[in-house]
């Protein structure tokens, strides 16, 4: 029996060399799980460089590495092997006992692919049967599309069911956790410490940990929407912002109020520093396209390599020369969300107000700009039920990317209208006071979006650092945990939905 072991160490972050547990770093743990593989006789790092991160292994280095790039180079490095561990390089918790009993199942079996499911990010190996590989190549179709972590996995969907596959249930289903063991980014890194500090090293207690201590859980906020404009072009029926956005009495629609350009980089800065990667909307409340510097404010975010931005709008009061110049610019990391919400004009009157055609045109001139990045949404309710059947059909046509999202009364403040209820059987602690932060126009941080009236506010984002303000929501998700919600928490059916 002759194995290989092919790393991932394609980009891997700095975190990869901090000290985890003792003196010894992710690498280091890393290391001593490949030497623990059954029959390898060779272990290869794939890297974009030639800088040797890891002693002790042999590189493969490319520099512009895709899906078509790694199945080469795992077709060709696999050559005269009879089995391949693929893993990552940037995974310190992998686990030698599990990867064994994954493997001895891999072989009794007789699998062409072995993976675990079920269980944290991290702890498992991917077992490729090398006869495999040229089907993979095959079901790639020569695409070379970004890698991810369930590359493998991914193309095997494609066609399934030609591939004989064993997966390792983990005892418990944790997936709904989306905890990623893995030294990529500081929110991820800022997780393995506190594991390491309660020197737990083993999937079993991690596992434990993870149910019994969840409020080490909530690390860094990966999402935060930003208000960037007071005013909106309509006034939709399913929105509270037209009940409280009125400033002084002037009706949203013909607010003008703006955050200045300097302060809102002020706040991508301090993002950037507190989190260094961050999702940043800039929807919160009012449309996006109002905004007078809206160039400049796209270009604060996609000025820096780790922040993706998304901008959420009605699709009313774009230039085409505005919307041209900004598909432009570093279309990998702007995303468009137009919320349309119905098929027909008459039901888009009844939802939204006027606007339908220059909406639907917006939609039509970004799908031709940069169609990859750009999503349809539509929020179902009672009103547009029987529409949102045509309105999916009919955008599916030219688009996989539709959303549709739930109805949200937030809070009781609008009236129910929502179409099923969809809340799962078991509360859990909320996504949003787990990983969301919400700034207004002025700068003041609510607990939440669901916070209309501002009754929890953690802060003020030109005056408080984040960590404070963040450090302020800890205790709010403890409570969670415990069972304990404030009474606009009690009220709330948005704790289940899931940002990023």
């Amino acid at each position: 029996m002759k194995n290989i072991a092919i790393i991932n160490g394609i980009d891997v972050s700095a975190y990869v060399k901090e000290p985890l547990v003792g003196e010894k770093n992710t690498l280091d743990l890393m290391r001593q799980f490949s030497s623990s593989l059954p029959y390898v006789q060779k272990k290869i790092v794939l890297t974009s460089s030639d800088k040797q991160i890891i002693k002790g292994f042999e590189l493969f280095s490319h520099k512009e590495w895709n899906t078509e790039e790694l199945l080469k180079a795992i077709d060709s490095l696999s050559e005269n092997f009879d089995t391949i561990f693929y893993f990552y390089a940037d995974c310190p918790y992998l686990d030698p006992k599990l990867a064994e009993k994954m493997f001895s199942n891999h072989l009794k079996y007789m699998a062409d692919y072995t993976y675990a499911d079920g269980y944290p990010y991290g702890f498992s190996t991917e077992i490729i049967k090398t006869d495999i590989v040229n089907r993979l190549i095959s079901l790639n179709k020569g695409e070379k599309n970004k890698i991810s972590r369930q590359t493998i996995f991914d193309i095997i969907r494609k066609d399934i069911n030609a591939f004989d596959i064993e997966t390792e249930l983990s005892p418990r289903d944790q997936r709904i956790l989306r905890v990623s063991l893995c030294a990529d980014t500081k929110r991820n890194f800022l997780q393995l410490k506190r594991i390491a500090a309660l020197k737990k090293t083993d999937s079993p207690s991690i596992c434990s940990l993870l149910d019994e201590n969840s409020g080490i859980l909530r690390t860094l906020p990966s999402y935060f929407s930003i208000q960037i404009t007071g005013g909106c072009p309509q006034e939709c029926s399913y929105c509270p912002y037209p009940l409280f956005g009125k400033k002084n009495g002037t009706l949203i629609t013909e607010n003008t109020e703006e955050m200045n350009p300097e302060r809102f980089d002020l706040i991508i800065s301090k993002i950037s520093d507190f989190c260094e990667d961050a999702v940043i909307s800039i929807s919160l409340w009012g449309e996006p396209s109002r905004h007078s510097g809206i160039t400049d404010i796209v270009k604060s975010v996609l000025n820096k390599d780790n922040l993706l931005l998304i901008i959420e709008t009605s699709g009313i009061g774009w230039k085409p020369d505005i919307l041209d110049q900004l598909c432009k610019l570093n279309t990998n990391s702007l995303k468009w969300i137009i919320s349309l919400d119905a098929w027909t004009k008459e039901v888009y009157s009844l939802l939204r107000g006027d606007g339908f055609s220059e909406a639907y045109g917006t939609a039509e001139t970004l799908m031709d700009l940069n169609k990859k990045n750009v999503y349809i949404q539509a929020v179902r309710m009672k009103e547009n039920e029987d529409d949102l059947e045509h309105f999916y059909i009919n955008w599916q046509k030219k688009t996989e990317n539709i959303i549709i999202q739930k109805y949200d009364n937030f809070c009781g403040v609008l009236p129910d209208k929502k179409v099923t209820d969809l809340s799962p059987l078991k509360r859990f602690p909320c996504w949003h006071i787990k990983r969301d932060m919400n700034i207004r126009i002025d700068g003041k941080v609510p607990l939440c979006r669901e916070d209309t009236n501002s009754g929890i506010i953690s802060g003020n984002i030109f005056s408080d650092s984040l960590s404070e303000i963040w450090e302020k929501g800890q205790s709010i998700y403890i409570n969670h945990l415990n069972e304990k919600y404030p009474e606009i928490c009690r009220k709330c059916d948005e704790y289940y939905t899931f940002n990023f």
